[in-house]
């Protein structure tokens, strides 16, 4: 049996020093002057080498552990173009044009890169402060044997089941039917943004399929559970040919995430290599998407993990938009792009009049589109925290994330219902890395509703057994 350690003199020395630090950069301020933007730049790039480290030293699957599995993910996506400068290497790939037409020396980007650093220090304490590493055997562990937890685990299959093959079908479908050559890799960037991104309808279809992957991924091993599986297989590989790399990305951190806590998974190298051979094929999603399949050669498939991290560390930009928006009169939105999806819904439900989600001045999407040119990216964690709650209010998030999933990372997910609701609540947060929050209120909420589905459904043919075994019945 596996036993939980307590927090050691030396973890609570390294919270102790994390916290210090992140206590300092308030204390300090933005580095100004001389020297200012190495100092900046070596802060952020610091805390995300030494922050990763400790964490997965602590979490107890390491690597694999839902913590640090979204703190490299933040800091994939934050961190690059800081690294660049302060290395001064040159940066691969064909994002360098659009990178230099903002990512210049500049006060709002020191501010943003120090955000980012705050950010990775707040997240790093908070998972410390409950994380706790075992001793014994591995948490990972095969399903119980007792027949409501089996019954649990079907059921959360079977439901998650359903609602992936319906997403796959609604989502690939419409698109055969709008635009049949997406399917095929032709079209590039232009078609893709006019099919994909700006269709609401088929942006929801990506929170159907957060929802049934995550479902999937706790239920009871099955042939049910393996079609939504390999209905998932068909819909992440459909949309990488498109071109589309978040669709599928987020649900495959998450699903990985509470498959490494309910069964045994690979060293840990295989973690890093799994994270290189990520960062190769985003780049090459990349490449699918500007050109075309049909266009795209191995060589520009393959391409260079590097030019990867380029195109993803331009979600720096959010950061540094908003940013600017504060030296412009910007003020708090105090939670309201959080909850701007679930009160837009509710407003359709009561019949109430509401902008078109266009223009709806309560979604980033809008702000982005009114106020920033040449912008290529979705939005950003960091930013949004930002934007909300200002940059003690943005730690303070990020401190409860952190305690969040240190929390979670530290319990058995044998129960395949604390496993569905930890991989909903744990994808819905993972892709707000590189989106806005405005669906993700809803998609706990959506994600919360399955799972009291199927356990209703387990909860019915558990009494119909007991009937049955008790030789009652019609």
């Amino acid at each position: 049996m596996s036993v939980s350690t307590p927090l050691s003199a030396r973890r609570a020395a390294t919270v102790l020093a994390v916290a210090t630090v992140l206590v300092w950069t308030f204390a300090h301020g933005v580095p100004t002057g001389v020297g200012a933007e190495a100092a900046a730049f070596a802060t952020a790039v610091g805390a995300a080498a030494v922050c990763t480290t400790v964490l997965v030293v602590s979490a107890p699957l390491g690597l694999w552990s839902g913590g640090p599995m979204f703190f490299v993910v933040l800091a994939i996506f934050h961190v690059p173009l800081p690294a660049f400068r302060l290395l001064d290497a040159e940066m691969p790939g064909d994002d360098v044009g659009y990178v230099a037409l903002w990512f210049v020396s500049s006060d709002q980007v020191l501010r943003a890169v120090w955000l980012v650093a705050q950010a990775m220090l707040a997240f790093t304490a908070g998972y410390l402060l409950l994380a706790r590493r075992t001793t014994g055997p591995a948490l990972s562990a095969r399903w119980p044997a007792r027949p409501e937890v089996d019954g649990m685990g079907a059921s959360l299959a079977a439901v998650g089941t359903t609602i992936v093959v319906t997403t796959v079908v609604y989502v690939l479908g419409t698109i055969a039917l709008m635009e049949p050559q997406l399917l095929l890799g032709q079209g590039g960037k232009r078609l893709y943004d006019a099919t994909i991104a700006s269709n609401p309808s088929l942006t929801v279809g990506a929170m159907g399929i957060l929802i049934g992957s995550s479902l999937v991924a706790a239920g009871a091993p099955s042939v049910v559970r393996t079609v939504g599986l390999a209905f998932f297989g068909a819909f992440a590989a459909s949309t990488l040919v498109m071109g589309s790399r978040s669709s599928a990305l987020y649900a495959i951190v998450g699903l990985v995430a509470v498959l490494a806590r309910s069964r045994p998974m690979p060293r840990q190298v295989v973690a890093v290599v799994a994270v290189v051979a990520g960062l190769v094929l985003v780049n090459g999603v990349q490449q699918i998407r500007d050109e075309g399949l049909a266009e795209t050669g191995l060589v520009e498939i393959a391409g260079s993990p590097l030019a990867a991290t380029v195109e993803m560390g331009s979600t720096l930009r959010p950061v540094i938009e908003t940013v600017a928006w504060f030296d412009n009169g910007e003020s708090p939105r105090l939670g309201e792009t959080f909850v701007a999806g679930p009160i837009r819904f509710g407003e359709l439900v009561a019949g109430v009049d509401r902008p078109y989600s266009a223009v709806d001045p309560r979604l980033i999407g809008t702000m982005l589109r009114e106020r920033v040119e040449h912008y290529e990216i979705g939005y950003s964690i960091v930013a949004e925290a930002f934007l909300n709650f200002g940059a003690v209010g943005s730690a303070v998030l990020f401190v409860a994330l952190g305690l969040l999933f240190g929390r979670w990372d530290g319990r058995r997910l044998g129960s395949p219902t604390v496993a569905a609701v930890y991989g909903v609540v744990y994808t819905a947060v993972l892709a707000t890395v590189r989106q806005s929050a405005s669906i993700t209120v809803t998609t706990c909420l959506l994600g919360a509703a399955a799972v009291a589905l199927a356990w209703w459904l387990s909860s019915v043919r558990a009494k119909g057994a007991r009937l049955d075994s008790s030789g009652v019945g019609p």
